[in-house]
């Protein structure tokens, strides 16, 4: 039981880590079992459903519902900010789950969002770190790496996978 404790405990304190090696796994396990579906289309999907939509859903419930710990971990103090913030993760996350099986219009949304809100983070992190020498975990952890790399992933895969002009 102490192991699954352990798991547990790791997977809520760096919860966006856990969600983008869940889909790095079940993109491999999906290459494996690949059937009519191109490498692009599989890893927007997870990457997209869980390193952008579990991932900011997470982030919007701990803002909403714990701000303080939340306000601690990123090495803020806590704002009334937290709740307009949590909005606005949910809001993205909702985005990353939807676009997992969703049109090429909505994938651009989703796109967009997440880049200006992750790539936003990003920039604000930086700022933290350069300004207050703001290294606590949520300010200049994983992340701050996700927030960088995500987008990236998922601009690569909208670009590969735009339909063809007629």
């Amino acid at each position: 039981m102490d192991i699954f404790n352990d798991v547990l405990a790791w997977i809520l304190s760096d919860f966006a880590l856990a969600m983008m090696l869940l889909s790095v796994l079940l993109i491999l396990f999906h290459l494996v079992l690949r059937r009519n579906i191109s490498f692009y289309e599989i890893v927007y999907r997870w990457v997209a459903l869980f390193a952008l939509g579990f991932s900011s859903l997470y982030a919007g419930v701990m803002h909403v519902l714990f701000p303080v710990t939340s306000a601690s971990l990123i090495g803020w103090a806590n704002s009334p900010f937290q709740l307009e913030v949590g909005v606005a993760d949910i809001a993205l996350g909702l985005l990353g789950v939807f676009s997992f099986n969703a049109s090429h219009g909505f994938r651009l949304a989703a796109v967009i969002a997440a880049t200006v809100m992750f790539w936003g983070d990003a920039a604000g992190h930086i700022n933290q770190m350069i300004i207050n020498e703001n290294f606590a975990p949520g300010n200049a952890g994983t992340w701050f790496w996700l927030d960088i790399i995500v987008p990236l992933i998922l601009i690569l895969c909208f670009i590969k996978l735009r339909p063809a002009r007629v």
